[in-house]
């Protein structure tokens, strides 16, 4: 192959590579707006934004919560510092988490003592309710 020939041919792969990551972006877009669009009404007003937003940080974060150490920074949490080490443990995070599901379970809401809580307080009330609590169910299963 000549020079000119891998020019183009290198022309046409970059083209064939921004429009892929293009049309995966906007796909990627359109998907979080579905998402995020909770009454189905085809518009996302700033509530519905700010609990996906909300949302999205409680993915990210919700791993985080179970699998990292964690500094001990509420009296709750040095309940469950069984080690008193000053921090929580993947072990003590979960038992604490597991005692807040039942909890839920069994008064229907808790109000969020901890950081580790709030990645579940997806609406920002301060109050995890039976619906916030699946997302804490799934965490610990």
């Amino acid at each position: 192959m000549n020079k000119k020939t891998l020019i183009i041919l290198a022309a046409v792969f970059s083209v064939f590579v921004i429009t892929a990551l293009v049309f995966a972006d906007s796909s990627n877009r359109r998907m979080r707006l579905r998402h995020a669009d909770k009454n189905k009404d085809g518009i996302v007003d700033s509530k519905e934004m700010q609990m996906e937003k909300r949302w999205e940080h409680r993915r990210q974060f919700k791993t985080d919560a179970l699998w990292k150490k964690r500094k001990v920074n509420t009296e709750i949490e040095q309940k469950y510092d069984a080690n008193n080490d000053g921090w929580l443990q993947p072990e003590e995070a979960k038992q604490l988490l597991q005692d807040r599901y039942t909890l839920i379970k069994t008064e229907g809401n808790a109000k969020v003592d901890t950081t580790i809580e709030e990645a579940y307080d997806t609406n920002g009330d301060g109050i995890i309710d039976a619906k916030e609590a699946e997302a804490l169910k799934e965490d610990l299963q």
